[in-house]
């Protein structure tokens, strides 16, 4: 077979809000001094990445309080590092008031539309959350402001929307605004006072214009992130608007991924898949010329 050109988006790789995370989980492991280190939550959507902390630094993943090994008399509290993704309130209280050492990795867009959720709920607005209702990202926002707050996943979801003097709009961060453009007018509405915040990633806009840039040059695209990524599946879907595409988690996926008539290949990632991924995949594909 004749080898394919392969075309690499210009932007692939952790996000830098992943990178920042991953350090920081490494880093805590390095000063621990024998203390367990866990992951509140997985701290991203890649089980690579998971597994890598896991089994080279001793890092471990837990979606509960009560998973974590009690503070021992006399020994270093276990240390315990919040997600890209956030977490409630409530959550980080129980962390805390159990005695461990938290350290929070929640990215910094995440962060935002929390203080924001905050302020515009003290400001007497109801909340509005464009996004994924079970995405943990979602659930922490919500649980910033509990009681004056609405997600809307789906067009179904605009009947939970009640009137309001005033709403504030906010958006998952790996969502972007056409995505839930359907829902603006409807929710605007519903109330006389009404704000708009677009809390979408920079990172995120931009990888998904580099990936589209790369599809519409290319026979074929794959994308390589998970299959629970917010932010890759919206890749698979812009891609395949434009091209063939492929979703892949696993390198050796690609070698069950049909080459027949393809000239050029395109790959781009998730902002949580590590670059070594795309390495192997570029091995993989020139092994099969």
């Amino acid at each position: 077979m004749k080898a394919v050109d392969i075309k690499i988006a210009r932007e692939i790789g952790y996000c830098y809000g992943v990178r920042d995370a991953v350090d920081m989980a490494i880093d805590e492991s390095d000063r621990a001094m024998g203390a367990k280190v866990y992951t509140f939550g997985p701290v991203i959507h890649n089980h690579h990445t998971i597994d890598m902390l896991k089994d080279e630094h001793n890092v471990h993943t837990v979606n509960a309080v009560a998973e974590i090994a009690a503070p021992a008399p006399g020994k270093p509290a276990p240390t315990v590092v919040i997600r890209t993704h956030g977490t409630t309130p409530a959550k980080f209280k129980d962390l805390v008031d159990a005695g461990y050492n938290v350290k929070d990795a929640t990215c910094p867009f995440v962060l935002k539309t929390q203080r924001k959720a905050r302020e515009y709920a003290a400001e007497g607005y109801h909340i509005v959350i464009l996004g994924h209702r079970n995405h943990p990202e979602v659930v922490g926002i919500v649980g910033q402001v509990p009681d004056h707050c609405t997600v809307v996943d789906t067009k179904d979801d605009l009947e939970k929307v009640k009137k309001h003097l005033k709403i504030a709009v906010l958006f998952q961060s790996t969502v972007t605004y056409p995505d839930y453009e359907w829902a603006i007018a409807p929710i605007a509405a519903r109330c006389y006072e009404f704000k708009l915040l677009q809390t979408v990633c920079g990172v995120t806009i931009t990888r998904q214009k580099r990936t589209v840039e790369v599809a519409r040059e290319v026979d074929l695209m794959i994308i390589i992130g998970g299959r629970n990524s917010s932010n890759t599946k919206k890749l698979v879907d812009m891609s395949a608007a434009l091209c063939r595409t492929v979703h892949i988690e696993e390198p050796e996926e690609v070698d069950g991924v049909d080459l027949a008539g393809v000239r050029s290949v395109g790959l781009s990632t998730g902002t949580s898949t590590p670059e070594f991924l795309v390495d192997r995949v570029v091995d993989r594909l020139k092994a099969r010329a």
